[in-house]
């Protein structure tokens, strides 16, 4: 097809998208969008590639996965490679092993489906996923291998008006589906092929269905279409549920751009071409940087978030320069299909060894990361594995009792009552503690819960038990609270049809809190302080990198600010129910500060739950139920 140099600059403005957004600049929440303009692209050029081809009768399906294989391949299998070595002398053994693991899932181009099944792409988790970005490189491969079958198949079939039409058809099928299916579940909405599909053959119906405009018209679409791609990457956020409908935006803009066909100083000018032409390597090695930023807790700082933004800039012109254009189809087709193949082996082999040898030789790896490995895996266990249930239903066992003797505590919650367990059992000497805990599952009757597993019938049990059993027996409660109120991932819900969330979760939490307390005393835990970046990996990054450390730290007022509508409502209920309101910043925090390390020792697993030692820190708190 002949070079575009609108296309070219389109691809600049995607990239440019992305990286703003990863980078957390202001004004560019809907950065993210950048990659369905991507994908808009990728269907525009595929299409064209294949259609022309097939009805030239001079279409190769080989030729087709070899020029995708040269043009994806050595650069991402370049980028997976430096990690695995990075990981092997600069990370965590626990980080080292999810890299390893992952590379081999994105080097095979099924990354999305894994990212799917761990987290959705907005959760904490995922943005220290070093290879998260490559969900939408597997996404594009999986259309590649099966775009031109379909093409080749139809064609057989039908006239080329039809195959046209149908293409129109698959497109507004995959679009419903994505509407429908991304509130049921978002994240499989967000990763799949199927739910995205819907975006690339929108490219192949701007190829397709070429319009013919004057070129007054063509100007305005043009500017119809960037104006709809500023508007969706400045309002759109990541509270919005995607891709859906909203996903037309860029899509439409992006499309309208293409079929206007016309240059313009904002796509066509030096800067844009020179990014659109290494806008593939700046995406690959962007987000790495922008996860280093991230673990070290400088993000936030403007300095970082420029210097982070050009030093991707330079490994995007030398991945391009050195690897992008170095590879070439020069031989037979064997000879390049056995090159590609062995580039995957090859990676596959290097992130297995590396991971291999850090688990059998752990003294090859720097002294220090061993020391501070040490501290975080063996003496902190980040949660407790005996109790804390990841899913419930008939034939889980609800009762997991620690001690001897009577029970004289029953701690109940989701993850961040499972963290407490060290705690409890290590004061509660004497008697028994019994511990009622389901990850992700806050403690409120009649919650429901998308992605996990029994959460409503858990809850309900519970409390069913405990209006006929275990009367006066003091109850610990600990949730996440403020990260259900504020309900980022839309999977929190009470009643189908309601409108008014906020109102649904303080009632319910007052109800559900005031009937335990009828039959129990009753004794919740306020929020814990959390964190914008994991505790143990910036004492990983600080200790080897020596950044300018900034102290792991947030002020009362930040926790007040963060968590003022939960502790609220739990004030509330405290008036009402009389329940007890158990306060962790008495001893995470002094002087105004919360603390997330105690010398050398964190504090925290993660970014908000608590270590041994972290629980530790609580003990008075507990000790006062015990007595």
């Amino acid at each position: 097809m002949t070079f575009r140099k609108d296309i070219n600059g389109l691809r600049a403005i995607a990239v440019l998208a992305v990286i703003l957004f990863h980078f957390k600049i202001p004004y560019f929440n809907g950065g993210f969008a950048g990659v369905d303009i991507f994908f808009v692209i990728s269907g525009y050029l595929m299409t064209g590639i294949i259609f022309t081809r097939v009805n030239n009768n001079n279409f190769s399906i080989i030729d087709f996965y070899l020029h995708r294989a040269k043009r994806i391949l050595p650069a991402l299998a370049a980028l997976c490679i430096t990690l695995a070595f990075f990981g092997f002398f600069f990370l965590l053994t626990n980080d080292l092993r999810e890299i390893t693991q992952h590379i081999r899932k994105v080097i095979l181009f099924i990354s999305n489906y894994t990212f799917y099944e761990s987290s959705g792409y907005f959760d904490t988790p995922s943005q220290e996923n070093w290879l998260l970005h490559t969900w939408s490189l597997s996404v594009e491969w999986q259309f590649y291998l099966i775009y031109p079958l379909i093409i080749l198949g139809l064609s057989w079939l039908f006239t080329p008006k039809k195959t046209s039409l149908i293409i129109i058809i698959m497109a507004v099928a995959s679009l419903i589906f994505s509407i429908i299916y991304t509130p049921i579940n978002p994240s499989f909405a967000f990763y799949s092929l199927p739910t995205r599909s819907w975006e690339m053959l929108a490219g192949g119906i701007v190829f397709l269905f070429p319009l013919s405009f004057p070129t007054i018209i063509k100007k305005l679409t043009l500017w119809i279409g960037l104006v709809l791609i500023l508007l969706g990457l400045m309002t759109l956020n990541d509270s919005l549920l995607w891709p859906s409908y909203l996903a037309l935006i860029p899509v439409i803009g992006t499309m309208l751009i293409i079929w206007s066909n016309q240059n313009s100083a904002i796509t066509s000018n030096l800067l844009f071409q020179w990014l659109g032409k290494i806008s593939y390597s700046i995406y690959l090695w962007h987000w790495p940087i922008a996860v280093l930023l991230l673990i070290s807790g400088l993000l936030t700082n403007p300095f970082y978030k420029i210097a982070g933004i050009v030093v991707s800039l330079i490994a995007g012109y030398l991945s391009y320069f050195f690897i992008e254009k170095r590879f070439k189809l020069v031989h037979s087709q064997i000879i390049e299909i056995i090159k590609y193949i062995g580039i995957i082996l090859i990676t596959i082999v290097i992130a297995a060894s590396l991971g291999s040898l850090a688990k059998h030789y752990p003294q090859l790896r720097n002294q220090s990361l061993q020391d501070l490995n040490n501290i975080v895996e063996n003496k902190f266990k980040t949660l407790s594995k005996r109790c804390l249930l990841s899913k419930f239903d008939n034939s889980s066992d609800p009762n997991c009792i620690i001690g001897e003797g009577n029970i004289n505590i029953i701690v109940l919650g989701d993850s961040h009552a499972a963290t407490l367990f060290p705690a409890i059992t290590k004061l509660n000497t004497d008697k028994a503690s019994l511990f009622w805990t389901l990850s992700s599952c806050p403690s409120i009757e009649g919650v429901k819960q998308k992605t996990q597993v029994g959460c409503t019938e858990f809850v309900s049990t519970r409390l069913e038990l405990l209006k006929s059993s275990y009367s006066g027996i003091p109850i610990l409660i600990s949730n996440r609270l403020t990260y259900y109120f504020y309900n980022k991932d839309k999977n929190i819900y009470f009643t189908d049809n309601s409108n008014d969330f906020h109102n649904d979760f303080r009632n319910a939490y007052i109800n559900t809190m005031c009937q335990i307390a009828t039959n129990h005393p009753v004794y919740a835990l306020k929020p814990i302080p959390a964190y914008p970046y994991d505790i143990p990996k910036k004492m990983v990054t600080d200790r080897l990198f020596h950044f300018n450390k900034t102290p792991m730290t947030i002020s009362m007022p930040e926790y007040y600010a963060d968590n003022k509508i939960i502790l609220d409502i739990m004030e509330e209920t405290s008036k009402k129910c009389g329940i007890h309101l158990l306060d962790p910043t008495d001893y995470l925090c002094e002087n105004g500060i919360c603390h997330a390390q105690k010398g050398n020792t964190p504090l925290y697993v993660d970014d908000n739950h608590l270590s041994d030692q972290g629980a530790m820190e609580l003990a008075p708190l507990f000790q006062k139920i015990l007595n």
